[in-house]
């Protein structure tokens, strides 16, 4: 075997072994970074989209490094408030504030020797970027509450879906911490900008799910794949991931074909909610689309729930209200003449209009409502309006 077929094939390894899907060249010039990098302790920045497997290639990293058999620990920096990732990262010591009972280690302590993923870090504020920059400078840092700073050993591995070259220029991120971080970078592209993986994706995800769900699924045809390699994915592979996995559950028992994907994608009725929408919107258009939807279903929500609180507030209203029921058989007021003078009040008109016709109903309201062509509801309020009750 030739040396750039050996290489080829380590590269291959080191993808299968990380998990990372694809035959793509930018997908190979990764697993190349990756070899390089992992016997060192730079610290590498990871950027893309969403969905991308941005901690799979962290993972990686750490799986051929000599720290392999130290902790890798991710934290999300998006998904915890300022105070809470301060303390999550750095620890804290008793009484350093409210609900701190003991002392608690932070991932830097609990990883040492290993390896952290800082995910999402351009979500980090500024005083928690000054304390991480002094960790990643002179590998110390202080618990909250501490007085006394904490050797450790760490490497740092970033990653974000931001550009943080523009949050830097926008005053977003600080400009040391984030050339700090990117000794190295890695850009990952989007599933669109590699769709010659795709179908390597739906082979694995379709194995991986008929085997764990113990189900027989038939396939798809070549068109349906096709339509599959031409969508955009803004979701990427974590959205493709998704739609396989609902494939294989919901397999109508045949091969799925091109008039089976657009349900899968959309949904019968409308756009999935949990899956992005058409290539004709950006994932920040779809994700406001989702919110707007997401209103407007509670509005609706909300005026049945008041509807509802109506009808039964009218019916027991109704129910208690003094009714005197006759039945004199159907009866015929078309001859049954009213006139009023030009300029007489609505209100007069409706109150006399209502008087008149219990009168013939002989008390009964449930066809004086009728004769008016009103519902009983309805016809309840405007006896309680005239009080005529």
């Amino acid at each position: 075997m030739r040396i750039d077929d050996e290489h080829y094939q380590q590269r291959l390894n080191l993808l299968n072994e990380c998990g990372l899907v694809g035959k793509s060249g930018k997908l190979h010039e990764i697993a190349e970074t990756i070899l390089q990098v992992a016997p060192t302790n730079v610290t590498v920045l990871i950027i893309g989209e969403s969905g991308t497997g941005k901690e799979l290639i962290a993972q990686g990293i750490h799986k051929h490094s000599p720290r392999r058999f130290k902790p890798f620990i991710a934290v999300n920096c998006g998904a915890l408030a300022e105070g809470v990732l301060e303390s999550e990262l750095f620890g804290h010591e008793k009484g350093a504030f409210t609900g701190a009972a003991a002392r608690r280690k932070g991932v830097f302590e609990l990883a040492n020797g290993g390896t952290i993923l800082l995910d999402e870090v351009g979500e980090m504020s500024f005083a928690t970027q000054v304390k991480l920059l002094r960790v990643l400078e002179e590998k110390e840092f202080m618990r909250v509450g501490g007085t006394e700073y904490i050797q450790v050993d760490v490497r740092v591995i970033a990653s974000t879906n931001k550009n943080l070259a523009s949050a830097v220029e926008g005053g977003e991120f600080r400009r040391d911490l984030y050339y700090r971080l990117k000794v190295v970078e890695i850009q990952v592209p989007p599933l669109r900008a590699r769709r010659e993986d795709i179908p390597l994706f739906v082979d694995t995800f379709v194995t991986q799910f008929a085997r764990e769900n113990s189900i027989e699924f038939p396939g798809i045809t070549e068109e349906a794949m096709q339509i599959l390699i031409n969508y955009a994915w803004p979701g990427n592979v974590r959205e493709l991931k998704n739609l396989i996995e609902s494939m294989v559950v919901l397999s109508p028992k045949r091969k799925i074909d091109a008039d089976d994907i657009p349900l899968y994608l959309t949904g019968p009725e409308e756009p999935v909610r949990h899956l992005p929408v058409r290539l004709d919107k950006t994932p920040d258009q779809a994700e406001r689309e989702v919110i707007l939807r997401a209103l407007w279903a509670l509005k609706n929500e909300v005026s049945e729930m008041r509807d509802t609180i109506l009808d039964k507030l009218d019916a027991h209203a109704i129910k208690e209200a003094p009714f005197v029921e006759r039945d004199d058989g159907p009866l015929d007021v078309s001859s049954k003449e009213i006139s009023f003078d030009v300029g007489t009040p609505m209100n007069d008109v409706e109150r006399e209009m209502i008087t008149r016709t219990l009168l013939e109903a002989k008390g009964n309201r449930r066809k004086a409502a009728k004769m008016l062509g009103m519902s009983e509801r309805t016809f309840y309020r405007r006896l309680q309006k005239y009080d005529l009750s």
